[in-house]
């Protein structure tokens, strides 16, 4: 069984350029394999964002890192704090975007 990172880790962006591309999340919070990714999309009423959510792990007959739709108990605990985390970056986020 996968055990979980006991630090998340938030990586954003380099520069603007990435962060208003549609091929890259604008944050991305991993802890273990699993991760939530925000994501900008850009409309009439200005920006809003949505969120992305896997898990990875190794398949030990292959060795090939592969990703999966479940969760167990331990993953679903690291789940609900990265979504916090997400969750506080998107509403930072949508009011940098109204101050613009």
């Amino acid at each position: 069984m996968k055990q979980a990172v006991q630090t998340a880790q938030a990586a954003e962006p380099a520069n603007d350029e990435q962060a208003t591309s549609s091929a890259r999340p604008v944050k991305s919070f991993r802890q273990g394999g699993v991760k939530v990714d925000v994501w900008r999309n850009a409309g009439q009423n200005g920006d809003m964002y949505n969120t992305t959510i896997s898990n990875s792990y190794k398949d030990e007959t292959s060795g090939e890192w592969k990703d999966t739709k479940t969760f167990s108990p331990t993953d679903l605990a690291v789940l609900s704090q990265l979504s916090s985390q997400a969750f506080q970056a998107m509403g930072e986020l949508k009011s940098q975007s109204r101050g613009r």
